[in-house]
């Protein structure tokens, strides 16, 4: 990651025309990467960057006061970049603010530590590390790949969209400055997976809109996405290959010409929202009313499955029972989103014509148990807690309706039982409860 993210810094100096890095350069620009980074609102303080940072989600220690002296070598050490001996600074939360460090367990010694060049080279990667609010604190993110592509996707992304659609609101209080962040996007993010899934549909609509759709994914294709999140000295990450994202592209962009002009509570939604949004919102699972980001755990992990490239089936049907289980509609578009996804990443388990038949099942015995006494075997196959235990409801429940249906797509994948009970019962919850429209596509 660090060779990553000087990459970022090492391109933006480049385009800014900075050559030799030296004590007089950095006391001239220092102060451009923060200004950069909050979309040129006009930082001349060293104050006022420190402000900016530190809502930007730079762990700052409230010592600091101060950045040029930290950017200014002042011991003999090892550069952990170049390995060479000269005078080196120690690494700080705006140098590479994603250093892994717990005071009481680290030893100073072993910090990174960085020469003039390297530690002003990172310093200015925070120009293309994007930020977006959540409840767990912030989402960083950033994009590395070749400096050609990088620069291209960089200049979609940044130039063309993020700065459409962030903006930092400032406001003066008894003469010192506030901050607040904001990234105006059509899904709700509660969680950092949330958030990244959020700004990636948004980034397809702009760019769609813009007709710029093809050039982002044939330089995305080489660019690859990091992932950082978590607060304290704690994070998670999560890196996103550049085929991954390229198919993620092509996901979103198949649902979003799914869906239909749409007023949904309080909202109207845009042809290209209403398939994705329909969907996602409704993936809640209530069970908390004072910290609603607790029902959306399930959705979290969902959506994180989703970009590492697997549709979890399993978890899916355990959140469709749950609002079932409480009265609350199906998310729409599952058909869609399903579909669309095993078209683009083909599957781990079950593939295109494997899920159509198997969901197809599910779906017709939903169709005929509507409105029957029988209705209540969607949770006999649900709490099944083995193949054959799933297999006999099954059977049980085909000679209640007196009807013959083709089991063999579930005798054929018996090693995976657990995700075709989730694809059947998925389509049984879809006729019981669901939008026919939306399922048998």
């Amino acid at each position: 990651m660090l060779d990553a993210y000087l990459r970022n810094g090492e391109l933006f100096l480049k385009e800014e025309g900075v050559g030799e890095i030296n004590e007089e350069t950095i006391k001239k620009a220092y102060l451009w990467p923060v200004d950069e980074m909050a979309g040129g609102i006009g930082v001349s303080l060293e104050e006022e960057a420190i402000t900016i940072l530190r809502k930007f989600g730079f762990e700052l220690s409230g010592r600091t006061k101060e950045i040029l002296p930290s950017l200014i070598p002042n011991k003999k050490g090892i550069c952990s970049l170049c390995g060479k001996q000269t005078k080196v600074v120690l690494n700080k939360a705006f140098i590479f603010p994603f250093e892994r460090k717990v005071d009481s367990v680290v030893n100073e010694n072993n910090r990174l530590t960085f020469c003039m060049e390297h530690a002003f080279k990172l310093y200015s990667a925070m120009v293309y590390l994007y930020v977006v609010p959540t409840n767990e604190g912030t989402l960083k993110f950033f994009f590395d790949g070749p400096e050609r592509e990088l620069r291209r996707f960089k200049n979609a992304f940044k130039r063309s969209f993020w700065l459409d659609r962030f903006s930092i609101e400032v406001k003066s209080r008894n003469g010192k400055k506030r901050y607040s962040l904001k990234v105006n996007l059509a899904l709700s993010k509660y969680h950092p997976n949330e958030a990244f899934f959020a700004v990636l549909h948004e980034f397809v609509k702009h760019m769609r809109n813009r007709r710029m759709l093809q050039e982002v994914v044939e330089s995305g294709r080489a660019v690859r996405a990091y992932l950082v999140y978590g607060s304290g000295q704690f994070y998670g990450e999560r890196v996103i290959e550049g085929t991954t994202l390229e198919r993620l592209i092509n996901f979103l962009k198949r649902i979003q010409d799914r869906g239909k002009e749409t007023k949904w509570s309080r909202k109207h939604l845009e042809p290209r929202d209403s398939a994705i949004c329909l969907f996602y919102e409704n993936l809640e699972v209530p069970r908390n009313k004072k910290d609603r980001s607790k029902n959306f755990l399930e959705r979290e992990e969902f959506i994180g499955k989703l970009l590492g490239g697997k549709f979890d089936f399993v978890l899916l049907n355990r959140i469709f029972m749950e609002r079932i289980k409480v009265k609350l509609p199906l998310p729409l578009y599952y058909y869609t989103w399903a579909h669309s996804f095993l078209e683009v990443f083909g599957g781990d388990v079950v593939d295109v014509k494997t899920f159509e038949r198997i969901n197809g099942l599910g779906y017709a015995l939903g169709k005929v148990m509507k409105g029957t006494n029988l209705e209540r075997y969607q949770w006999e196959l649900f709490r099944a807690r083995g193949f054959e235990e799933f297999i006999n409801k099954l059977v049980e429940l085909q000679a209640k309706l007196e009807m013959n249906f083709d089991l063999r797509p579930v005798y054929e994948n018996e090693r995976e039982w657990k995700v075709v009970k989730a694809v059947i019962l998925n389509g049984m919850l879809n006729a019981l409860y669901g939008s026919e429209k939306e399922v048998s596509e």
